[in-house]
């Protein structure tokens, strides 16, 4: 199944929307970072819902979304791009021994910040604090009350007992209010996401003829005034990490000297792990001199 990414609104009716199919994007990080089933749902949703967040912002934009619990679930970061890149962890990347226990997972009231950037520059930020155990309505919760735009957002992901290919599918929509939307009207819609017919939908194969049509459909209803579906295709999910050995000596030049003393005195390679791809990096002593040397810009 090829991922794809869609934005666009519902004419008439004054309603964005973004429609994400993230198999294969997914598929890449949950095997890079070993999860298991539990903490893979948690973080595919989560990457799922960064990129339905991220195709809406100006050409260029990255949105970071950081989600700290006080449950099992400690962080989870995801990064995404408008240009439809995107790269995440959770940590720890093993939770199947709680179950459904959403309690134990996400412990009481967590925080979610969000980050938008440009070439490495904060656009903006905000801070939500989030206690609806789910990470993909938490996502949706922090627009509604740090940006004031009324939100909502679905994500489902199948799995396989294929350890190379363990995602079967993950995709996901989301709607957001324009400036002129019937709020009641906007708030029925998004009720219709939590709907059995709707779920149902989203965890079928969006290769199907008539896929979209009919899961659009599902989400309208019979709501007055719609007039057609305007869509724009956007750059497909791919995984990518910006990680380099460049960049894992600049983490090298934040040591402390005591600690580059004791590296010295071992005169050992220093592994460095990128916790986004999980990518090892070793640098020699040489290189982290030279690192350390290295005028500031």
């Amino acid at each position: 199944m090829t991922d794809l990414l869609y934005k666009g609104h519902f004419k008439g009716l004054d309603i964005a929307f973004t429609y994400a199919v993230t198999t294969r994007a997914v598929n890449e990080a949950v095997v890079r970072h070993n999860c298991d089933p539990a903490a893979a749902h948690i973080l595919g949703r989560a990457m799922t819902g960064a990129l339905l967040a991220a195709v809406v912002q100006p050409e260029g934009r990255r949105l970071n979304a950081c989600w700290k619990y006080k449950g099992a679930v400690r962080t989870l970061v995801v990064d995404a791009g408008q240009d439809g890149t995107v790269r995440g962890f959770i940590s720890p990347p093993h939770l199947s021994i709680y179950g459904d226990a959403h309690d134990e997972l996400y412990g009481e009231v967590g925080e979610l910040q969000a980050i938008v950037s440009n070439d490495g520059q904060i656009d903006s930020s905000g801070t939500t604090p989030i206690s609806l155990h789910d990470v993909v309505n938490d996502l949706a919760y922090h627009y509604c009350i740090s940006d004031q735009i009324e939100t909502g957002m679905s994500a489902m992901i199948g799995f396989a007992p294929d350890p190379e290919h363990p995602v079967k599918l993950c995709q996901g929509w989301m709607i957001q209010a324009l400036p002129n939307t019937d709020l009641e009207r906007f708030d029925r819609i998004r009720r219709r996401m939590d709907e059995p017919g709707f779920r149902e939908l989203l965890g079928h194969d969006s290769a199907a003829e008539g896929y979209f049509e009919q899961i659009a459909k599902s989400l309208i209803g019979d709501e007055k005034g719609f007039e057609g579906i305007q869509t724009e295709a956007c750059p497909a999910p791919r995984f990518q990490c910006t990680c380099s050995r460049e960049k894992m000596a600049a983490v090298v030049r934040s040591l402390p000297i005591p600690e580059r003393m004791e590296l010295v005195k071992k005169n050992e390679p220093v592994g460095i792990q990128c916790q986004f791809c999980n990518e090892r990096y070793e640098l020699t002593i040489e290189e982290c001199i030279a690192a350390w040397n290295q005028k500031p810009e």
